[in-house]
């Protein structure tokens, strides 16, 4: 009692100290929330609560913040149309002729439908004809037979050859055969007289990956043939994984009911319960989504995946999320000091049978002693044991139990037992009382029978080894003794294991005599198959996606396109991604009819944008069209929001020089002065065009096919002719408009390349059209998988049309470092050229600066930012620092992207958070990867000052407000004491919340994740509050790309940004590749002689410092000589210092262990993406070198995690940059990633969790369990809860080497990142 009175009073004290921080209220408490079109504030008004501020007196040091506003957002303007053009372009496209059309949306879904049709159509045919082939050759078999064998395991390398479409290295000269180890000589095997016709569907459908005949013997055929070392355990480990599903869900379609019943009582070795789990896992593995499944943990009592009224009492389906789920359960199972209670483990796998399968209103028969319960199908028991008993009389008990219950349901359940027995041991009576519970014996045991009809009885097999069990617990299948239908099965996108792509396969039954022989398959890429709903129309208002007739989604914009998915996506019920209300009703007529349209009122808020939302919270109408495709089970959707019937495109627009027309692949058609732009094969000669993916007719081709010279050429050639006359090379009809409209703007970009004064500081100039056509100058190569439409820079712009938009710092893929884009939309041509942000947008304009160019121009207007005691900065509108002292100093480690206010200016977020007509946290669902993200959206309506300088801390002022006709603030802080002010907790090893229990707006946090829970049995969410829009999709990656050193040694830089000229570091400051080097390689001494030179020396201010692309430079022995540091006296100090962090971390301690937390496990949240240095957490990252007051936190916080978990809104920490070029995506959600100076070091700070424990969860005594990377037992609403303040301590001094990647290989690393105590700095 006396600790938590301790506690009580501490948290008190931490409460107060808190609140004497949130002192202002400069805007109106009665206003609504904002809306970023419509809604501003009161010019010119400061507010406290109610009360009028004399504006005279709100000057910071003689900066009127609102004039330093405005002249800002006049350079900002002027940058815009001068040096991207915007002016310029809008001019253009205001002069270009157009023509009126009527939307016809029925027709473009009909065409959507009716490709799918074909294609299906054309895959079905293949299938068929391998079916035939298989059926034909049986009949052959049957006289002679056809056994010949070449195993997949023993092909070389040497034999095979690396092909971009699989990922792998194949070869399609053959078909290799997956062969169990217990196969007999003379099994039917056709691989080596499939290998033909194999062939020919290749050659005629080159989308379709493999093709396989799976025999009822195990035997599995496969082409193109693959020797599969890169599958976990090895090649013959593929034999058990490989298409198991596929397999069992073809052969019998009929849905199955099946428990799993796990014993791990005290009777089993660890050999034994790791044999019990690898069989439960396996028969997993064999189920699909159509299957019911439920899995029970045995030792004295059952235990469940999840305690509550779904998994502990029905059956659910077996979709990924679930198998996943209970996969990791099994994992977790321990041995238990307890006998195994058989017939209580019988008892509740009947339960479970029994809750799912007997009708609500169904009604029981016979006598009130013997009563029966009707079930709607067959189930089966899989029971899973060693089979020791306890007592004597336990084994006439386990068949009582089952003779009741059996008897119950009048025998339709089929028990089928596996005995799990240790190499070299007697078990003769274990397994004869399994083979007993097989056969449900109950003769032998002198148990009366409660029903009369006829046992179905099952198997028993004994098991000691996790070898070929496809041939024997894979034919667990054949007790239910049903037949196969023969009809296509079509299954949900899965990543394929060798190649790491998303696959669909279809698959059909070959039958001899009615007799059952295998299965033959077709795997198809998922990028092929919904090519025509994934690159639909890439405009605001409209977008399309598909579903199978069970309403999962197939494709959706929320989803990442199929070419960017290495990993298994969580199959979702559209209704989670249309979550308006009244949709459920939308989705049932789109289920149950053949084609049909309905309208419904929404809100902005949940609507899906492909780029973003225009604006928020405004009622529309959206109506939604579909069409089921024929002879499959997908159905095609289109919806719109307040479509105009009428819309104008581009006329015919004349090419005006074909010399402004070049295509990017400098490699292969190179131009007069081919140079080096950093580290991209480039050109001063022109801009040069890149089309995307989306401006072809069929996108998986183009991007499957490698490009020739004569390609191009063919492009080129017909994007130049004005004749119309040359015939079109496979690209949309409107792209030639588009590339013959943007490609005037060259001639204004060359022109301000020559004459502009900012040249050292812009990296390229670039437009891109939602089309796919897309220009940039200087002019370079670009990856044949980029999408411009998907970055971040393009979204911001389509989320504020009109504005001068800029994203937060991010890595530049072509070895600028650090850099911010400024893009701009650009409207339809309007011959009066009166434009509103609710025209049509055409085009997106963007340019790319050094990140600290940014700096230097905040310096250039508010002189008053150089001064010690000021920190001048610039956010966007979700709170991510785009300007800031931190971002520009000097610094060993880490790299400054996507540092949120939270973190930098713990004081301005603290204070602001109390206006919520300012600022809104915000939350979205994240559904592929079950996250719960919360992030912060600030109002760039606001027209005010907000500031606490008249009421707040008296030594730590600031002031805040919009930058007019951008996405971004300015803000200003003035900091004349040490105080401690305020904190806001960051998770930033996990990024998990603090507290998902709950949620509240004054509290300071950083963005953050929480998981989320699905209820298994109804697919809906398990928590009611949960029900939030669906996150946007991620923005993808770019990547540089690799051009043979022989093409570019002797190539030059294209500018020359020339870092010795430059004597001072103002001259240096921003300068593209250049860096003013300071420091020596620690980290912490200065130099003797400051210069200025190439990133490659001197990255971030530091001699010798590894750059993100791993190029740095090596150094010979530096002549500078360490610099002594003065001593100074630190008893005192420190002694205050220890008692001041005592004091916190009982707090602390306190607050954790009485606040319930529970523990978080879900799904790894990886983006396909490349990613920022910030998340190479799998590796030692640096702490920040001790920072000077006010420069950024200096508390820490001790945040204790139970496992990792890794957003993938923010950013997956799992993965490495990619070499030479890997680029973070700016903006790329709002999560806040680790930084240098937020992490403990593994050498410095122990980690909570060691090795691989981390990942193991246990079994909890009333059953739960914790499993990685499942959701967690959350039932409550998800928050943050307060966190006490807390007292200055130094940093630690532990510095490590940042942690680069070589620039050679790219690595796909999935390591999570270790779980440490670690820091969050406050001033």
């Amino acid at each position: 009692m006396a600790t938590m009175h301790c506690c009580c009073r501490l948290l008190v004290l931490g409460i107060f100290v808190m609140s004497l921080v949130n002192l202002t209220y400069p805007l109106d408490n009665g206003a609504s929330w904002f809306d970023p079109k419509s809604h501003s504030l009161r010019e010119q008004e400061w507010f406290y609560g109610h009360e009028q501020i004399d504006p005279k007196l709100m000057q910071m040091r003689g900066i009127h913040l609102q004039v330093e506003a405005r002249r800002m957002a006049s350079k900002l303007r002027k940058l815009s149309n001068k040096e991207i053009g915007v002016t310029a372009m809008q001019g253009i496209y205001d002069s270009m002729p157009s023509i009126r059309k009527q939307a016809n949306e029925e027709q473009k879904l009909n065409q959507i439908a009716k490709n799918l049709a074909v294609k299906f159509q054309h895959y079905l045919e293949v299938l068929s004809a391998n079916k035939q082939r298989v059926e034909s050759l049986y009949s052959f078999h049957l006289k002679q037979p056809i056994s010949q064998k070449l195993d997949c395991c023993n092909i070389s390398d040497s034999e095979l050859r690396l092909v971009a479409e699989y990922h792998s290295k194949i070869s399609n000269l053959m078909t290799c055969d997956l062969i169990p180890p217990s196969i007999q000589q003379h099994s039917f095997n056709p691989g080596r007289n499939l290998t033909a016709v194999f062939q020919r569907h290749i050659h005629d459908y080159p989308s379709i990956k493999w093709q396989y005949f799976i025999s009822v013997d195990g035997i599995q055929n496969e082409f193109p043939a693959h020797n599969f070392q890169v599958v976990h355990g090895g090649c013959p480990s593929a034999l058990d994984i490989r298409h198991r599903d596929v397999f069992l869900g073809t052969a019998q379609p009929q849905r199955k009911h099946v428990v799993i019943v796990v014993d791990q009582g005290n009777s089993l070795s660890p050999d034994q319960l790791k044999t019990a789990k690898g069989i439960a896992r396996y028969i997993l593995n064999s189920l699909s989504e159509t299957d019911r499944v439920g899995i029970i943990g045995l030792a004295n009592k059952a235990v469940y995946p999840r305690d509550d009224q779904c998994l502990s009492k029905q059956l659910v389906p077996l979709t990924f999320e679930a198998k996943f789920f209970f996969s990791s359960f099994v994992d977790s199972l321990s041995k238990q000091e307890f006998p195994t209670a058989h017939s209580l483990g019988l008892q509740r796998a009947f339960e479970m049978i029994m809750n799912s399968l007997a009708p609500l209103n169904s009604s029981t028969e016979g006598t009130p002693s013997n009563n029966y319960t009707v079930l709607t199908d067959e189930a089966m028991i899989v029971y899973i044991s060693r089979g020791l008993l306890s007592t004597l009389t336990e084994a006439k008990d386990v068949m009582e139990t089952i003779a009741i219950e059996n008897g119950r349901v009048r025998h339709k359940v089929v028990i089928n037992t596996y005995a799990v027995i240790g190499a070299g041991k007697t078990v003769m009576f274990e397994k004869s009382f399994l083979q007993n519970i097989a056969d449900q014996n109950f003769e032998k045991y002198d148990v009366d029978r409660r029903y009369s009809g006829p046992v179905k009885k099952g198997q028993m097999l004994a098991i000691n080894s996790l070898e070929d069990l496809s041939s024997t617990a894979g034919l667990f299948y054949k007790s239910f003794n049903r037949s196969s239908i023969d009809k296509p099965r079509f299954t949900l996108p899965y990543i394929d294991i060798t190649g790491q792509d998303l696959v669909m396969s279809i698959s059909q039954p070959c039958f001899h005599d009615n007799e059952l022989l295998g299965i033959v398959g077709v795997d198809l890429h998922v990028g092929d198959v919904v090519q025509d709903v994934t690159y639909y129309n890439q405009e605001v208002s409209e977008y399309a996606f598909l579903i199978n007739n069970e309403g999962y989604t197939i494709m959706h914009p929320s989803l990442s396109r199929p070419i960017h998915s290495t990993r298994q996506p969580m199959h979702t019920d559209i209704q989670h991604f249309e979550n308006s209300q009244g949709f459920h009703a939308v989705r049932e007529r789109i289920l149950g009819e053949e084609s049909g349209q309905a309208r419904m009122l929404v809100s902005l808020d949940n609507i899906t944008y492909p780029n973003g939302p225009p604006a928020r919270g405004i009622p529309l109408h959206a109506t939604y069209l579909w069409k089921k495709v024929p002879n499959t089970p997908y159905i095609a959707c289109l919806k719109t929001v307040d479509e105009e019937a009428i819309h104008s495109e581009l006329g015919n627009v004349q090419v005006a020089s074909q010399k402004e027309l070049v295509y990017h692949r400098l490699d292969l058609i190179p131009t007069e002065h081919n140079c080096m732009h950093l580290k991209q094969l480039g050109t001063l000669d022109t801009s040069t065009l890149f089309l995307s993916a989306s401006a072809f007719a069929d996108p998986f081709e183009h991007l499957s096919t490698p490009e020739t010279k004569r390609m191009i050429q063919g492009y080129v050639a017909y994007l130049n002719d004005n004749t119309k006359l040359i015939r079109n090379p496979g690209l949309k009809s409107h792209v030639r408009n588009d590339v013959a409209t943007v490609s005037k703007i060259n001639h204004e970009w060359k022109r301000q390349f020559q004459s502009s004064t900012l040249n050292d500081y812009i990296v390229r100039r670039y437009i891109s059209t939602p089309s796919g056509v897309f220009r940039m100058f200087p002019g370079g190569i670009v990856d044949k998988s980029y999408d411009a439409t998907k970055r971040e820079w393009y979204n911001r712009a389509m989320e504020f049309p009109g504005h001068v938009v800029l994203t937060a710092p991010y890595l530049d893929a072509f070895g600028a470092g650090y850099i911010v884009t400024i893009s701009h939309t650009i409207y339809e041509g309007k011959p009066a050229a009166m434009h509103s942000s609710s025209d049509r947008v055409v085009a997106v304009m963007g340019i790319d600066f050094t990140m600290k160019y940014f700096y230097k121009l905040l310096v250039e207007t508010m002189p008053l930012c150089k001064k010690g005691d000021v920190r001048c900065f610039v956010l966007d509108n979700q709170g991510y620092v785009i300007a800031h002292p931190r971002l520009v100093e000097p610094r060993g480690t880490g790299p400054v992207e996507q540092r949120h206010i939270t973190h930098a200016e713990p004081l301005v977020a603290n204070d602001i958070l109390n206006h919520d007509q300012f600022v809104r946290k915000r939350l979205c669902n994240n559904y592929n990867y079950r996250t719960i993200q919360r992030y912060y959206y600030f109002n760039t309506s606001l027209s005010g000052i907000l500031t606490n300088l008249v009421h707040g801390e008296h030594c730590s002022r600031y002031q805040i407000t919009s930058i007019p006709g951008t996405n971004i603030f300015i803000g200003i802080v003035n900091q004349t004491c040490d105080m401690i002010t305020a904190f806001c907790p960051c998770s930033v090893m996990d990024r998990l919340c603090l507290n998902c229990h709950r949620m509240e707006q004054s509290e300071c946090e950083c963005p953050c994740e929480c998981p989320l829970q699905m209820d298994f049995c109804t697919g809906q969410l398990l928590d009611v509050d949960d029900r939030n829009p669906s996150c946007p999709r991620y923005p993808e990656p770019n990547k540089l790309v690799q051009v043979p050193t022989s093409m570019t040694s002797h190539l030059k830089q294209c500018m020359q940004s020339k870092c010795s000229e430059k004597k001072t570091k103002e001259e240096c400051f921003g300068v593209r590749d250049c860096e003013w080097c300071e420091l020596n390689k620690d980290g912490k001494e200065p130099l003797s002689s400051p210069h200025c030179t190439t990133q490659r020396v001197c990255f971030a201010g530091v001699l010798g410092a590894r750059t993100p692309y791993g190029d740095q430079a090596k150094l010979l022995p530096m002549e500078d000589s360490p610099i002594a540091e003065s001593s100074t006296p630190v008893g005192p100090v420190a002694g205050g210092i220890m008692g001041a962090f005592l004091v916190l971390a009982l707090a602390v301690y306190c607050y954790r262990h009485h606040v319930h937390r529970s523990t978080h496990h879900y799904m790894t949240t990886a983006p396909d993406t490349q990613v920022r240095m910030s998340q190479l957490e799998n590796e030692p990252d640096d702490l920040e070198p001790r920072e000077e007051i006010g420069s950024g936190h200096t508390n820490i916080v001790l945040a204790t995690f139970d496992h990792p978990s890794v957003s993938p809104y923010r950013v997956n920490p799992n993965y490495r940059r990619p070499p030479a070029g890997g680029e973070s995506d700016h903006g790329y959600s709002t999560m806040t990633p680790q930084e240098d100076s937020e992490q403990a070091s593994t050498t410095c700070v122990e980690p909570l969790i060691s090795g691989q424990e981390k990942y193991k969860p246990g079994v909890s005594p009333t059953g739960k369990t914790h499993a990685l990377p499942p959701p967690p037992q959350i039932s409550s609403r998800r928050g943050r809860s307060p966190t006490p303040p807390q007292t200055r301590i130094p940093e630690q001094t532990c510095i490590q080497q940042q942690t680069v990647l070589p620039s050679t290989i790219p690595e796909s690393s999935h390591v999570i990142a270790n779980v440490t105590v670690h820091m969050v700095d406050t001033h």
